[in-house]
């Protein structure tokens, strides 16, 4: 999950140091699917009890936001 996370900010990152077209529209896409598989583990973990819902619910809420910054991005 650590991982995930860290290549959703590289992304970000990357795709802000490129100019506007394919390559940068790339790294936000590969960020968004980094945003959503950090999701779906957070959500295992919940699940497994492994994380309980006090810190569940807000780090899935950020993520969702997350995902729908990117897809804002991605479409404008």
């Amino acid at each position: 999950m650590r991982r995930s996370v860290q290549s959703i900010c590289a992304n970000i990152s990357e795709a802000f140091g490129r100019e506007r077209g394919r390559a940068r529209d790339h790294s936000l896409e590969i960020a968004r699917g980094e945003a959503e598989e950090t999701i779906r583990h957070l959500r295992a973990n919940f699940r497994a009890n492994r994380v309980d819902a006090k810190t569940y619910w807000p780090l899935h809420n950020l993520l969702v936001v997350i995902v729908k910054m990117l897809n804002s991005l991605l479409n404008g």
